[in-house]
């Protein structure tokens, strides 16, 4: 896994940095110190560009998925894997050095830093000793730390019991980041979550607000008498948006009471069918809304 990281990583960093980089892990493989760690960690920043984004082949990114399914590097810059890299060699130390080191780390880390320690947590060992952490990162209001851990990040669906799961999807509701990003959005999906969109709906409705229509991905198997009425809402109050959001949920479900519904959402089912519609092209468009002209509205 280093070696592929680090390979990804000279593709778009400076040669001196690559070598810094290199010494410094040979240097804590031959004898562990914390506090240079701590430094190297840090300094990160001393050798990398701040501005510098990495470059991700497809095969890199299938080469990545194989190993640990579910991780991504894409939308990264080099200060985040550079950081990652270093974690892993941190990962070699025994338990009580590794858990001590990575406390230590995440209470005196930046926001960058703090991201990338979030971020390397589906690489890293003892990741049962972790999930404490990677909830308590949740509750930060800053967007690139919660997306850190509950974005194109496998620990979550992996690691957190139901609740934690429901509470962090909800969050990303909330605070309106992209749902088709989170890993395991369907697999981890349950009754009390989609209670728990319903619920949120109700309350946004009520205050004449949206819901984001990728919340409904959340109810797609638990449809219930609420969610139902729930869904002719979407199609009677919603926008078009909305309506595929609806169409999504009522084609999973094979049973008659959400016939009538069908003949409302005939365009929109064809679009499944085709292959044009589904909750990550959904997500994709929330995410990257046109521009006037038919352009995304950022890449």
């Amino acid at each position: 896994m280093r070696d592929l990281l680090s390979s990804i990583l000279a593709a778009t960093a400076p040669a001196a940095a690559m070598t810094w980089l290199g010494d410094t892990i040979r240097e804590q493989e031959t004898a562990f110190q914390k506090r240079p760690f701590y430094y190297a960690f840090s300094g990160v920043s001393r050798h990398f560009d701040k501005r510098g984004l990495i470059e991700v082949t497809d095969e890199q990114s299938q080469a990545l998925t194989e190993q640990v399914p579910g991780v991504s590097v894409k939308g990264w810059d080099q200060f985040r894997l550079a950081r990652v890299i270093l974690l892993l060699t941190l990962g070699k130390q025994d338990k009580a050095t590794f858990l001590e080191t990575i406390a230590a780390l995440l209470n005196t880390a930046d926001l960058r830093e703090q991201a990338a320690i979030y971020s390397a947590y589906p690489l890293l060992p003892h990741q049962e000793d972790l999930v404490e952490s990677a909830v308590d990162g949740l509750r930060s209001n800053i967007i690139d730390i919660f997306d850190s851990i509950a974005l194109q990040n496998p620990f979550p669906a992996a690691h957190f019991t139901t609740e934690e799961w429901n509470q962090m999807v909800l969050k990303a509701i909330f605070i309106s980041r992209p749902i088709y990003k989170i890993v395991g959005i369907e697999s981890r999906s349950n009754a009390e979550l989609a209670d728990g969109v319903s619920y949120l709906a109700h309350e946004r409705w009520a205050a004449s607000r949206k819901l984001t229509p990728e919340a409904w991905r959340n109810c797609a198997d638990h449809v219930t008498d609420g969610i139902v009425a729930d869904l002719e809402h979407l199609l009677n109050e919603g926008d078009p948006v909305d309506h595929e959001a609806a169409a999504l949920v009522i084609v999973r479900d094979g049973s008659d009471r959400l016939r009538h519904l069908r003949d409302r959402i005939e365009a929109e089912l064809d679009a499944i069918s085709g292959g044009a519609l589904t909750w990550e092209r959904l997500g994709e468009k929330l995410e990257f809304p046109t521009t006037l002209n038919g352009s995304p509205a950022k890449a």
